[in-house]
């Protein structure tokens, strides 16, 4: 299996391009971002952009599946609603076009718990936008993961979700299973495997399920 990743560089990617290269099914994982990796590995390729749009990068070359681990805070880009616009919603719809256009397989995106088109949280109304459109492009096999609030060791400082992941792993026993704290390599493992499975949204349950798999 050929395969390409986005968002590398993020607490996810990162996960999904390290078990990724020790998967024995896949024989060749590219790497779709801004900046060159540090990893030395014959099965990895490295596609940067040639821009400033980070699509730039892309190529005409065939792929059997495609994960996306896009995506930002309204945080880190200043404020800016239409910069989280273009990387949450704009860059992922891009990729699932190019990807319709090289015969891939399989697609999987990282989305959030609360996705909502009609919803009037900003964060929930662009991840359900981006959910909405991309099943109409009409990808082969789509699978959306909708995992609650992420753990993990991140580049970027977070106080705020720091201390929502403490409270949350406290009263984890309590709360519903759509709202449990994930580990982030639990969810990078169940993007990789799901890959050639019937495609869905998925959520807690299912997300350990494929972990599993």
């Amino acid at each position: 299996m050929r395969m390409l990743v986005a968002g590398a560089s993020g607490l996810v990617g990162g996960s999904v391009l390290e078990q990724g290269l020790k998967a024995q099914r896949i024989n060749g994982l590219v790497s779709l971002a801004r900046r060159p990796s540090r990893i030395a590995d014959p099965k990895l390729t490295e596609w940067l952009p040639t821009g400033d749009d980070l699509l730039s990068g892309l190529r005409p070359e065939p792929m059997d599946a495609v994960i996306c681990c896009l995506g930002t805070t309204i945080r880190n880009v200043g404020g800016d609603k239409a910069e989280f616009i273009h990387v949450d919603k704009d860059l992922v719809l891009g990729l699932a076009r190019w990807a319709i256009a090289q015969g891939v397989g399989s697609f999987v995106v990282v989305s959030a718990i609360g996705a909502d088109a009609k919803s009037r949280v900003f964060y929930n109304r662009v991840k359900g936008e981006m959910e909405q459109e991309l099943k109409a492009i009409g990808l082969p096999e789509l699978h959306i993961f909708h995992p609650s609030i992420l753990t993990g060791p991140r580049k970027e400082k977070r106080m705020g979700e720091r201390i929502g992941i403490v409270v949350m792993s406290v009263i984890a026993p309590l709360l519903p299973d759509n709202y449990k704290p994930m580990p982030h390599e639990v969810l990078a493992k169940a993007l990789l495997n799901c890959i050639g499975s019937p495609g869905g949204t998925h959520t807690y349950r299912k997300i350990r399920e494929l972990a599993k798999t």
